[in-house]
Protein backbone atom coordinates (compact mmCIF):
# COMPACT_ATOMS: atom_id res chain seq x y z
CA UNK A 1 0.00 0.00 0.00
CA UNK A 2 1.86 3.21 -1.34
CA UNK A 3 0.44 5.71 1.70
CA UNK A 4 0.40 3.20 4.63
CA UNK A 5 3.14 4.82 6.37
CA UNK A 6 0.84 7.91 6.73
CA UNK A 7 -2.16 5.73 7.46
CA UNK A 8 -0.17 3.92 10.20
CA UNK A 9 1.32 7.38 11.86
CA UNK A 10 -2.12 8.25 11.85
CA UNK A 11 -3.10 5.41 13.75
CA UNK A 12 -0.82 5.17 16.34
CA UNK A 13 -1.56 9.20 16.65
CA UNK A 14 -5.07 8.97 16.69
CA UNK A 15 -5.48 5.64 19.57
CA UNK A 16 -2.75 7.61 22.48
CA UNK A 17 -6.06 9.20 23.61
CA UNK A 18 -8.65 6.90 24.70
CA UNK A 19 -11.82 6.99 22.21
CA UNK A 20 -14.02 3.62 21.61
CA UNK A 21 -14.85 5.03 18.07
CA UNK A 22 -11.26 5.26 16.90
CA UNK A 23 -10.45 1.85 18.30
CA UNK A 24 -13.25 0.25 16.73
CA UNK A 25 -12.21 2.13 13.47
CA UNK A 26 -8.65 0.51 13.52
CA UNK A 27 -9.77 -2.80 14.13
CA UNK A 28 -11.58 -2.42 11.03
CA UNK A 29 -8.79 -1.42 9.06
CA UNK A 30 -6.92 -4.33 10.19
CA UNK A 31 -9.72 -6.72 9.14
CA UNK A 32 -9.81 -4.87 5.54
CA UNK A 33 -6.22 -5.18 5.37
CA UNK A 34 -6.46 -9.00 6.03
CA UNK A 35 -9.02 -9.12 3.85
CA UNK A 36 -6.61 -7.85 1.00
CA UNK A 37 -3.91 -10.17 1.62
CA UNK A 38 -1.77 -7.55 3.75
CA UNK A 39 -0.80 -8.96 6.37
CA UNK A 40 2.18 -6.94 7.05
CA UNK A 41 0.60 -3.95 7.69
CA UNK A 42 -2.68 -5.59 9.46
CA UNK A 43 0.51 -6.90 12.00
CA UNK A 44 1.68 -3.07 12.15
CA UNK A 45 -2.08 -2.06 13.46
CA UNK A 46 -2.48 -4.76 15.21
CA UNK A 47 1.03 -4.03 17.32
CA UNK A 48 -0.23 -0.69 17.71
CA UNK A 49 -3.59 -1.32 18.80
CA UNK A 50 -2.11 -4.09 21.49
CA UNK A 51 0.65 -1.95 22.24
CA UNK A 52 -2.11 0.65 23.84
CA UNK A 53 -3.79 -2.05 25.46
CA UNK A 54 -0.56 -2.40 27.50
CA UNK A 55 0.53 0.83 28.18
CA UNK A 56 -3.36 1.58 29.35
CA UNK A 57 -2.58 -1.44 31.77
CA UNK A 58 0.50 -0.06 32.75
CA UNK A 59 -0.24 3.48 33.37
CA UNK A 60 -3.45 4.57 31.96
CA UNK A 61 -3.21 8.31 32.46
CA UNK A 62 0.26 8.01 30.74
CA UNK A 63 -0.11 10.55 27.33
CA UNK A 64 3.78 11.28 27.30
CA UNK A 65 6.69 9.21 26.08
CA UNK A 66 9.16 9.20 28.19
CA UNK A 67 12.96 8.10 28.81
CA UNK A 68 13.21 7.84 32.17
CA UNK A 69 13.84 4.69 32.04
CA UNK A 70 17.90 5.02 30.57
CA UNK A 71 20.68 6.01 33.13
CA UNK A 72 22.89 9.26 32.74
CA UNK A 73 23.24 13.01 32.94
CA UNK A 74 22.16 15.15 30.31
CA UNK A 75 24.04 16.57 27.72
CA UNK A 76 24.52 19.89 27.25
CA UNK A 77 26.02 22.56 24.78
CA UNK A 78 28.53 22.68 27.39
CA UNK A 79 29.85 18.91 27.42
CA UNK A 80 32.75 18.06 25.30
CA UNK A 81 33.50 14.83 23.48
CA UNK A 82 36.47 12.33 25.10
CA UNK A 83 39.95 12.90 22.87
CA UNK A 84 43.18 10.57 22.56
CA UNK A 85 45.48 11.07 25.01
CA UNK A 86 48.70 11.38 22.50
CA UNK A 87 47.25 13.65 19.79
CA UNK A 88 44.22 15.27 21.67
CA UNK A 89 42.09 14.04 18.30
CA UNK A 90 38.18 14.15 19.17
CA UNK A 91 36.89 10.59 19.54
CA UNK A 92 33.08 11.68 18.86
CA UNK A 93 31.34 14.59 17.88
CA UNK A 94 28.21 15.07 19.44
CA UNK A 95 24.76 16.04 18.02
CA UNK A 96 22.05 17.87 20.20
CA UNK A 97 18.27 16.98 19.42
CA UNK A 98 16.56 19.40 17.04
CA UNK A 99 13.18 19.92 16.13
CA UNK A 100 11.46 17.26 14.04
CA UNK A 101 11.66 17.33 10.49
CA UNK A 102 14.82 18.83 10.75
CA UNK A 103 16.38 15.60 9.11
CA UNK A 104 15.38 15.01 5.85
CA UNK A 105 14.15 11.09 6.37
CA UNK A 106 15.42 8.56 3.62
CA UNK A 107 12.85 6.84 1.66
CA UNK A 108 11.96 3.73 3.27
CA UNK A 109 9.71 0.95 1.67
CA UNK A 110 6.82 0.06 3.71
CA UNK A 111 8.15 -2.84 5.54
CA UNK A 112 11.27 -0.81 6.66
CA UNK A 113 8.73 1.85 7.56
CA UNK A 114 7.06 -0.65 9.67
CA UNK A 115 10.22 -2.39 11.43
CA UNK A 116 11.40 1.01 11.88
CA UNK A 117 8.42 2.81 13.50
CA UNK A 118 8.07 -0.64 15.44
CA UNK A 119 11.83 0.43 17.19
CA UNK A 120 11.39 3.79 17.53
CA UNK A 121 8.20 2.87 19.57
CA UNK A 122 9.94 0.92 21.66
CA UNK A 123 12.86 2.81 22.26
CA UNK A 124 10.25 5.77 23.17
CA UNK A 125 8.34 4.09 25.67
CA UNK A 126 11.76 2.31 27.41
CA UNK A 127 10.27 3.00 30.88
CA UNK A 128 6.58 1.59 30.23
CA UNK A 129 8.57 -1.59 29.13
CA UNK A 130 11.12 -1.76 32.05
CA UNK A 131 7.69 -1.48 34.39
CA UNK A 132 6.45 -4.63 33.27
CA UNK A 133 9.80 -6.75 33.72
CA UNK A 134 10.05 -6.53 29.37
CA UNK A 135 14.40 -6.43 28.79
CA UNK A 136 13.82 -3.67 25.44
CA UNK A 137 16.62 -4.20 23.09
CA UNK A 138 19.30 -1.12 22.92
CA UNK A 139 20.79 -2.15 20.20
CA UNK A 140 20.46 -2.03 16.66
CA UNK A 141 22.45 -2.99 13.30
CA UNK A 142 21.61 -0.95 10.03
CA UNK A 143 23.28 -3.40 7.04
CA UNK A 144 23.10 -2.61 3.70
CA UNK A 145 24.85 -1.73 0.28
CA UNK A 146 26.47 1.79 0.36
CA UNK A 147 24.30 4.59 -0.32
CA UNK A 148 20.71 3.37 0.79
CA UNK A 149 20.92 5.93 3.59
CA UNK A 150 21.49 4.20 6.35
CA UNK A 151 23.62 7.22 8.44
CA UNK A 152 20.42 9.65 7.34
CA UNK A 153 18.33 6.79 8.76
CA UNK A 154 20.03 6.67 11.69
CA UNK A 155 20.22 10.67 12.58
CA UNK A 156 16.40 10.11 11.73
CA UNK A 157 15.91 7.62 14.92
CA UNK A 158 17.51 9.61 16.77
CA UNK A 159 15.67 12.75 16.57
CA UNK A 160 12.67 10.64 16.61
CA UNK A 161 13.92 9.56 19.86
CA UNK A 162 14.72 12.86 21.48
CA UNK A 163 18.65 11.73 22.49
CA UNK A 164 21.83 13.90 21.44
CA UNK A 165 23.45 11.65 19.15
CA UNK A 166 26.99 11.05 19.91
CA UNK A 167 29.13 9.75 16.46
CA UNK A 168 32.64 7.79 16.74
CA UNK A 169 35.22 9.25 14.59
CA UNK A 170 37.11 6.68 12.83
CA UNK A 171 40.24 9.23 12.67
CA UNK A 172 40.17 9.87 16.52
CA UNK A 173 39.63 6.16 17.80
CA UNK A 174 42.22 4.36 15.09
CA UNK A 175 45.80 4.17 15.84
CA UNK A 176 48.79 3.05 14.97
CA UNK A 177 50.14 2.68 18.29
CA UNK A 178 49.66 -0.77 19.54
CA UNK A 179 47.06 -0.60 22.52
CA UNK A 180 45.65 3.05 22.12
CA UNK A 181 42.29 2.70 20.17
CA UNK A 182 41.46 -0.46 22.23
CA UNK A 183 41.59 2.37 25.14
CA UNK A 184 40.04 5.10 22.82
CA UNK A 185 37.41 2.09 22.42
CA UNK A 186 36.98 2.04 26.09
CA UNK A 187 37.16 5.75 26.85
CA UNK A 188 34.28 6.48 23.30
CA UNK A 189 31.83 3.97 25.53
CA UNK A 190 32.61 5.19 28.96
CA UNK A 191 31.60 8.92 27.59
CA UNK A 192 28.66 7.18 26.44
CA UNK A 193 27.63 5.79 29.31
CA UNK A 194 27.68 8.28 31.11
CA UNK A 195 25.28 10.57 29.45
CA UNK A 196 22.04 10.10 28.06
CA UNK A 197 22.61 9.37 24.36
CA UNK A 198 21.90 7.34 21.04
CA UNK A 199 25.81 6.03 20.38
CA UNK A 200 26.49 5.85 16.45
CA UNK A 201 28.56 3.69 15.12
CA UNK A 202 29.39 4.42 11.08
CA UNK A 203 31.33 2.23 8.96
CA UNK A 204 31.63 -0.03 11.91
CA UNK A 205 33.48 -3.16 9.97
CA UNK A 206 36.66 -0.70 10.22
CA UNK A 207 37.00 -1.93 14.42
CA UNK A 208 34.47 -5.04 14.33
CA UNK A 209 36.43 -7.53 11.92
CA UNK A 210 36.92 -10.75 12.01
CA UNK A 211 39.11 -11.41 14.65
CA UNK A 212 41.08 -14.70 12.72
CA UNK A 213 41.99 -12.40 9.45
CA UNK A 214 45.88 -14.44 8.87
CA UNK A 215 46.84 -10.13 7.88
CA UNK A 216 46.37 -8.79 10.65
CA UNK A 217 49.23 -9.04 13.73
CA UNK A 218 46.96 -9.47 17.40
CA UNK A 219 45.86 -5.83 17.08
CA UNK A 220 43.00 -6.50 16.03
CA UNK A 221 41.97 -9.46 18.57
CA UNK A 222 42.38 -6.60 20.93
CA UNK A 223 40.44 -4.21 19.66
CA UNK A 224 37.53 -6.54 18.94
CA UNK A 225 37.62 -8.27 22.40
CA UNK A 226 37.52 -4.51 23.70
CA UNK A 227 34.46 -3.68 21.91
CA UNK A 228 32.68 -6.94 22.68
CA UNK A 229 33.16 -5.88 26.48
CA UNK A 230 31.80 -2.45 26.30
CA UNK A 231 28.72 -3.55 24.09
CA UNK A 232 27.80 -6.37 26.70
CA UNK A 233 28.26 -3.33 29.32
CA UNK A 234 26.29 -0.85 27.42
CA UNK A 235 23.22 -3.00 26.80
CA UNK A 236 21.56 -2.30 29.66
CA UNK A 237 22.61 1.37 29.91
CA UNK A 238 21.96 3.16 26.67
CA UNK A 239 21.02 3.22 22.61
CA UNK A 240 23.79 1.91 20.22
CA UNK A 241 23.16 1.93 16.30
CA UNK A 242 25.68 0.53 14.30
CA UNK A 243 26.27 0.97 10.20
CA UNK A 244 27.99 -1.42 8.08
CA UNK A 245 28.33 -1.66 4.35
CA UNK A 246 29.95 -5.12 5.14
CA UNK A 247 28.68 -6.99 7.25
CA UNK A 248 30.07 -10.43 6.22
CA UNK A 249 33.60 -8.25 7.83
CA UNK A 250 32.03 -8.35 10.94
CA UNK A 251 33.50 -10.75 13.50
CA UNK A 252 30.39 -13.01 14.24
CA UNK A 253 30.65 -12.54 18.16
CA UNK A 254 29.92 -8.54 17.46
CA UNK A 255 26.99 -9.75 14.72
CA UNK A 256 25.24 -11.92 18.07
CA UNK A 257 25.38 -9.12 20.20
CA UNK A 258 22.94 -6.61 18.12
CA UNK A 259 19.70 -7.95 19.01
CA UNK A 260 17.76 -5.81 16.42
CA UNK A 261 19.40 -6.26 12.48
CA UNK A 262 18.03 -4.21 9.85
CA UNK A 263 19.09 -4.75 6.11
CA UNK A 264 18.43 -1.45 4.13
CA UNK A 265 18.26 -2.22 0.88
CA UNK A 266 18.33 -0.44 -2.57
CA UNK A 267 14.84 1.03 -3.05
CA UNK A 268 11.91 -0.50 -4.96
CA UNK A 269 10.26 0.57 -8.11
CA UNK A 270 7.90 2.94 -5.58
CA UNK A 271 10.42 4.30 -3.18
CA UNK A 272 12.45 5.06 -6.31
CA UNK A 273 9.73 7.65 -7.80
CA UNK A 274 9.39 8.91 -4.05
CA UNK A 275 12.89 9.85 -4.68
CA UNK A 276 13.04 10.93 -7.89
CA UNK A 277 10.25 13.17 -7.08
CA UNK A 278 12.08 14.75 -4.08
CA UNK A 279 15.54 15.53 -5.55
CA UNK A 280 14.47 16.45 -9.20
CA UNK A 281 11.23 18.56 -8.47
CA UNK A 282 13.06 21.70 -9.58
CA UNK A 283 12.82 20.40 -12.94
CA UNK A 284 8.94 20.00 -13.61
CA UNK A 285 9.58 17.28 -15.40
CA UNK A 286 6.66 15.07 -17.11
CA UNK A 287 5.37 12.52 -15.31
CA UNK A 288 5.94 10.04 -17.90
CA UNK A 289 9.54 11.48 -17.97
CA UNK A 290 9.52 10.96 -13.74
CA UNK A 291 8.58 7.37 -15.02
CA UNK A 292 11.62 7.11 -17.02
CA UNK A 293 13.72 8.35 -14.53
CA UNK A 294 12.26 5.21 -12.27
CA UNK A 295 13.08 2.77 -14.60
CA UNK A 296 16.42 3.65 -15.51
CA UNK A 297 17.45 4.07 -12.17
CA UNK A 298 16.75 0.24 -11.07
CA UNK A 299 18.66 -0.88 -8.72
CA UNK A 300 20.27 2.04 -7.90
CA UNK A 301 20.41 3.54 -4.40
CA UNK A 302 19.23 6.70 -3.17
CA UNK A 303 22.42 8.36 -3.20
CA UNK A 304 23.12 7.86 -6.91
CA UNK A 305 19.53 8.90 -8.03
CA UNK A 306 20.35 12.16 -5.80
CA UNK A 307 23.61 12.64 -7.50
CA UNK A 308 21.77 11.88 -11.14
CA UNK A 309 18.99 14.18 -10.13
CA UNK A 310 21.96 17.26 -9.30
CA UNK A 311 23.39 16.42 -12.62
CA UNK A 312 20.05 16.82 -14.40
CA UNK A 313 19.77 20.22 -12.03
CA UNK A 314 23.31 21.86 -13.05
CA UNK A 315 22.66 20.79 -17.00
CA UNK A 316 19.24 22.61 -16.66
CA UNK A 317 20.76 25.64 -15.44
CA UNK A 318 23.39 25.67 -17.86
CA UNK A 319 20.96 24.99 -20.51
CA UNK A 320 18.90 28.41 -19.48
CA UNK A 321 19.24 30.31 -23.12
CA UNK A 322 18.32 27.49 -24.68
CA UNK A 323 15.74 24.23 -24.51
CA UNK A 324 16.56 21.78 -21.72
CA UNK A 325 17.34 18.28 -23.69
CA UNK A 326 16.18 16.04 -21.00
CA UNK A 327 17.42 12.44 -22.51
CA UNK A 328 20.62 14.48 -23.94
CA UNK A 329 21.47 15.45 -20.38
CA UNK A 330 21.13 12.15 -18.92
CA UNK A 331 22.89 10.75 -21.34
CA UNK A 332 26.42 13.04 -20.58
CA UNK A 333 25.65 12.25 -16.85
CA UNK A 334 26.01 8.55 -18.24
CA UNK A 335 29.32 9.16 -20.29
CA UNK A 336 30.72 10.56 -16.79
CA UNK A 337 29.92 8.02 -14.73
CA UNK A 338 31.75 4.91 -15.73
CA UNK A 339 29.66 3.11 -12.99
CA UNK A 340 26.63 3.25 -14.83
CA UNK A 341 27.45 1.66 -17.71
CA UNK A 342 27.59 -1.89 -16.23
CA UNK A 343 23.79 -1.68 -16.12
CA UNK A 344 21.72 -2.78 -19.02
CA UNK A 345 19.02 0.01 -19.21
CA UNK A 346 22.14 2.66 -18.90
CA UNK A 347 23.63 0.75 -22.08
CA UNK A 348 20.83 0.90 -24.03
CA UNK A 349 20.16 4.22 -23.07
CA UNK A 350 23.72 5.06 -24.78
CA UNK A 351 22.63 3.03 -27.85
CA UNK A 352 20.45 4.06 -30.74
CA UNK A 353 17.83 6.28 -30.01
CA UNK A 354 15.23 4.27 -32.19
CA UNK A 355 15.87 0.86 -29.93
CA UNK A 356 15.33 2.53 -26.69
CA UNK A 357 11.77 3.45 -28.04
CA UNK A 358 11.42 -0.24 -28.91
CA UNK A 359 12.62 -1.30 -25.28
CA UNK A 360 10.04 1.32 -23.54
CA UNK A 361 7.38 0.85 -25.74
CA UNK A 362 7.54 -3.31 -25.16
CA UNK A 363 7.75 -2.42 -21.36
CA UNK A 364 3.98 -3.46 -20.39
CA UNK A 365 4.97 -2.14 -16.95
CA UNK A 366 5.47 1.35 -17.80
CA UNK A 367 2.69 1.71 -20.44
CA UNK A 368 4.45 4.55 -22.37
CA UNK A 369 1.68 6.03 -24.80
CA UNK A 370 3.37 7.09 -28.02
CA UNK A 371 3.09 10.73 -26.57
CA UNK A 372 4.87 9.99 -23.59
CA UNK A 373 7.86 8.58 -25.76
CA UNK A 374 7.70 11.46 -28.23
CA UNK A 375 8.12 13.51 -24.52
CA UNK A 376 10.84 11.38 -23.32
CA UNK A 377 13.22 11.17 -26.70
CA UNK A 378 12.31 14.35 -27.75
CA UNK A 379 10.87 13.28 -31.00
CA UNK A 380 7.34 14.14 -32.80
CA UNK A 381 5.12 11.34 -32.44
CA UNK A 382 5.18 10.35 -36.57
CA UNK A 383 9.03 9.41 -36.17
CA UNK A 384 7.84 7.38 -33.03
CA UNK A 385 5.10 5.67 -34.62
CA UNK A 386 7.24 4.38 -37.21
CA UNK A 387 10.22 3.67 -35.19
CA UNK A 388 7.64 1.07 -33.36
CA UNK A 389 5.95 0.29 -36.59
CA UNK A 390 9.56 -0.41 -38.25
CA UNK A 391 10.59 -2.70 -35.31
CA UNK A 392 7.34 -4.61 -34.70
CA UNK A 393 8.00 -5.59 -38.50
CA UNK A 394 11.61 -6.85 -37.63
CA UNK A 395 10.43 -9.05 -35.35
CA UNK A 396 7.66 -10.64 -37.19
CA UNK A 397 10.66 -11.24 -39.84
Amino acid sequence: MEYFPTILALVRAAIKQPNPVVVSQANRLVKALRMNGEDVEADAVSKLLEGRKRSSRIEPSRVVLSLAGLPGEKITPNVRPPVDKETGTSLADIRLPTPKGAELAPVLNTTLQISVSSLIEEWQNIDQLQAVGVRPPLNCMLYGAPGTGKTRLAHVIGLEVGLPLVTARLDGLISSYLGTTARNISALFAFANRYKCVLLLDEFDAIAKVRDDPHEVGEIKRVVNTLLQCLDARSQLGITIAITNHEHLLDSAIWRRFDTRILVPKPDFQSRFHIVERYANSLDLTQPELRFLVWLTDDFSGSEIETLANALKRSAVLSTAKKFMFLKAIATHAMLSANHQKYKKWRQLLGPTESLAGVLNDDKDLAFTQEDLAQILGKDQSTISRWTRKLKEQETI
